[in-house]
């Protein structure tokens, strides 16, 4: 799996939460949802029916993705408070991007 697609969804989304302090509560609501919408494009770590099983790093990669969008779900859903929601996302993406680009 290439991870230059992953990888610009993920610095998208950092792009994104990049001002999310100065923004407004309605604007919080907006970018919660262009982050849900961004992270769901991110691919699965393995196909159906693909042979083959993901690395440890694409596997580790793409559960940080999916927590990132999952706490902010969980703020649009009123059970988060965006701030630690977008504090959460934001760690998770840091972390997803780390495992795609480590070299080790």
């Amino acid at each position: 799996m290439e991870a230059s697609k992953q990888t610009a969804i993920l610095m998208d989304c950092i792009d994104q939460l990049a001002d999310v302090a100065l923004l407004s509560d309605t604007d919080k609501c907006e970018l919660a949802q262009n982050i849900i919408d961004t992270l769901g494009n991110y691919p699965r770590p393995r196909q159906e029916n693909e042979p083959t099983e993901p690395t440890p790093q694409c596997l580790g990669a793409y559960l940080y993705a999916s927590t990132a969008r999952n706490s902010v779900k969980l703020a649009q859903l009123g059970y988060m408070p965006f701030d630690n929601a977008f504090s959460v996302a934001g760690s998770c993406i840091e972390a997803s991007l780390s495992l795609l680009t480590d070299k080790d």
